[in-house]
C-alpha cells in the first residue's frame, strides 16, 4: 500500500505547524489513510519538494509564493491551524481524488 506525504509548513517550521500536524493526525487515525506528516520552516520548504504529495500551509503565507498548479504536490492554504477536523478533511478529499491507493479498501 502506499502512502501520503503530508507537509506542514509555518513561519519557524516549530510551533504552528508542529501543532496543527499534531491535531490533523488525531483526526485522520480512524480515516484509512496511510500517511506521513513532517514539519518546517518556509524557509526549509524547497528541500521537501520530491517528498511532498501535500502541502499544508497557513494561508497567509501562501499570499506570498506562487503555486503554478504544476507542481508534483498538492497545496492546502489553512486559515485556521487549530482546525484539525476540516484540515483533515480537505487532505482526506485529494487524498480520494490524486492519491487513492493510500487509502484502505475496506
Amino acid at each position: 500500500m502506499s502512502k501520503v506525504n503530508i507537509l506542514f509548513v509555518c513561519g519557524y517550521g516549530v510551533g504552528s505547524s508542529a501543532m496543527s500536524a499534531m491535531i490533523v493526525d488525531k483526526n485522520l487515525k480512524e480515516s484509512g489513510l496511510t500517511y506521513e506528516f513532517k514539519h518546517t520552516a518556509l524557509g526549509e520548504m524547497q528541500s521537501f519538494e520530491g517528498w511532498m504529495d501535500i502541502l499544508a500551509i497557513s494561508k497567509k503565507l501562501a499570499e506570498g509564493l506562487e503555486f503554478t498548479g504544476n507542481e508534483k504536490f498538492k497545496v492546502i492554504e489553512v486559515v485556521n491551524v487549530m482546525d484539525g477536523k476540516g484540515i483533515a478533511k480537505q487532505i482526506l478529499e485529494l487524498a480520494t481524488e490524486y492519491f487513492p491507493e493510500a487509502l484502505d479498501s475496506k
